[in-house]
């Protein structure tokens, strides 16, 4: 789920975080996940903005999927990363740090 184009370091510190992770919690973490309650029904109803933040290399859930959940909020955004996949912390953290911080301040402003 990384981005062809990502760096080592980036594949490294995923590794290192999974490894660190008991195959118990693991799958703990697998079957929460795959059946939570869909969270579409909260996201076209949030009254605040709903920030959506994709690789354009992310194959889960892809583009699509990212653009139709900030489309269904009431104020969404998505920001598509070029050359970045599912992992964007890891694979550009500096674009997610500066999304972050654009948002942050216009929260300032309200």
């Amino acid at each position: 789920m990384f981005s062809p184009s990502a760096n080592a370091r980036a594949f490294d510190e995923g590794k290192r975080i999974l490894l660190r992770q008991s195959p118990p919690d693991i799958a703990r973490g697998i079957t929460a996940f795959h059946s939570r309650p869909s969270r579409d029904q909260l996201i076209s109803t949030f009254p605040h903005p709903v920030i959506v933040v994709t690789g354009a290399d992310d194959i889960a859930p892809g583009i699509d999927v990212s653009k139709a959940q900030a489309a269904s909020a009431l104020h969404g955004q998505v920001h598509v990363i070029p050359g970045c996949g599912h992992y964007v912390p890891l694979e550009r953290p500096g674009d997610l740090n500066a999304i972050l911080e654009e948002v942050i301040a216009a929260c300032g402003t309200d």
